[in-house]
């Protein structure tokens, strides 16, 4: 009956969440690669995720123009098999889209990470959901003999194979689901507890916290699949009883990719709004920290540096680190070694206190003009050989 055609709803989900998620992935690449020049391993995941997701969506699409959302007694029987092929072709290309965004936001977050539980439980969730992951596309792939048979057999003329019982399939989706759902969640709520801690505006770190939850968002539609995978068992009707299946397995992948994607944008939206966040204690604006490049950290920082400053995040904890600065001030033949900052600070201190003492350092800096000028003055042409030299050191660590 044509009111039970569901296939345009497929096509428009698939549609829709291949322009918004490719949209994200892009505006990723260019924040990543042009405005932070920071592109890493996970960005490249990402892409691939999206590519996979691409090519899981045409399958999809190009299953509904063979019977995909159909009851299968109103298909040409010479569309069913091209419609089965197109819709087994979609589950590896779903799991593999999933595999690489979830493998990109494991990066992403062991990036931000100061501690060792934080970076076990990241390990942890990455290892069971891949291990998993693997498991599941190789069974499906695999689940008949010859893998043909899984679309031939409602054919005319059926080829002679086997394949595992429909409700092996159907208990290892409910698995899988439910680790996915243990991972977005684990993957939404951890960033709390990362950026807690640290010294930033209020409104900034509600913000932090609520872009990198928003994996949380892609779970929820895992949830909603989970009534429906019964259906996976149907196999009399099976391109029109698994159309919830194939709808939620889209907009759960499109939104995985998108929200991981939004996560990166922070600093591009700074460079079009010129949004920042104040210090505290440093008046109403931090002082930019003026960087040329991104460069390699340590475990224990997340930094998404470019040439103008921009970040992703600055989420450190150096609380196991001390920097002092000296200033060396060579006058002729005569060096003093000046202690000019007589100051440590904790790298647990926020970007913008770190910002505000290198400014208070190049504007001390400044002053060396202003120390030749009277010397010339009183000297007549004869100027002092004044340079002044700044280095900037790690003193300790703390065990």
């Amino acid at each position: 009956m044509a009111g039970d055609t569901r296939g345009l709803q497929v096509a428009a989900i698939a549609y829709t969440f291949v322009v918004i998620s490719s949209i994200a992935t892009c505006l990723r690449v260019y924040c990543r690669g042009w405005v932070s020049k920071a592109f890493g391993p996970d960005d490249y995941l990402a892409v691939i995720a999206q590519i996979m997701f691409i090519v899981y969506s045409s399958y999809s699409i190009t299953g509904v123009k063979y019977g995909t959302g159909r009851h299968i007694s109103d298909i040409p029987t010479e569309n069913i098999p091209m419609a089965m092929q197109m819709w087994w072709t979609c589950e590896p290309t779903y799991v593999l889209a999933n595999m690489a965004i979830k493998a990109s936001i494991a990066l992403f977050l062991l990036r931000l990470c100061v501690t060792k539980l934080h970076r076990a439980i990241i390990w942890t969730v990455f290892a069971v959901t891949e291990v998993y992951g693997l498991f599941f596309f190789l069974l499906f792939i695999l689940q008949c003999r010859p893998t043909s048979h899984f679309w031939l057999r409602y054919g005319d003329n059926p080829p002679a194979g086997t394949c595992l019982d429909a409700t092996v399939i159907s208990d290892s989706f409910y698995a899988y689901s439910a680790i996915s759902c243990w991972t977005d969640w684990t993957y939404s709520i951890l960033p709390i507890f990362l950026v807690w801690n640290l010294q930033m505006n209020r409104r900034v770190k509600w913000s932090v916290v609520g872009i990198l939850a928003a994996g949380a968002i892609a779970s929820s539609a895992t949830i909603v699949r989970f009534p429906y995978l019964n259906s996976l068992t149907d196999i009399d009707d099976f391109l029109f009883a698994t159309t919830d299946v194939a709808i939620w397995s889209t907009v759960e992948t499109g939104i995985g990719i998108t929200a991981a994607a939004v996560a990166t944008l922070r600093p591009l939206l700074r460079t079009f709004f010129g949004s920042g966040s104040s210090a505290p204690g440093h008046g109403t604006s931090a002082r930019q920290w003026h960087r040329t490049g991104s460069q390699p950290h340590k475990s224990h920082y997340m930094r998404s540096t470019g040439v103008h400053g921009d970040e992703a995040f600055d989420l450190c904890d150096n609380t196991r680190k001390q920097i002092g600065v000296t200033t060396v001030i060579e006058n002729g033949q005569r060096n003093m070694d000046v202690d000019a900052e007589a100051q440590k600070y904790h790298s647990g201190d926020s970007q913008s206190e770190a910002s505000s003492n290198l400014g208070r350092l190049d504007d001390w800096n400044t002053s060396q003009s202003n120390l030749a000028e009277p010397a010339q003055a009183a000297r007549g042409t004869q100027g002092w050989n004044i340079t002044v030299k700044k280095s900037i050191i790690q003193t300790r660590e703390a065990v």
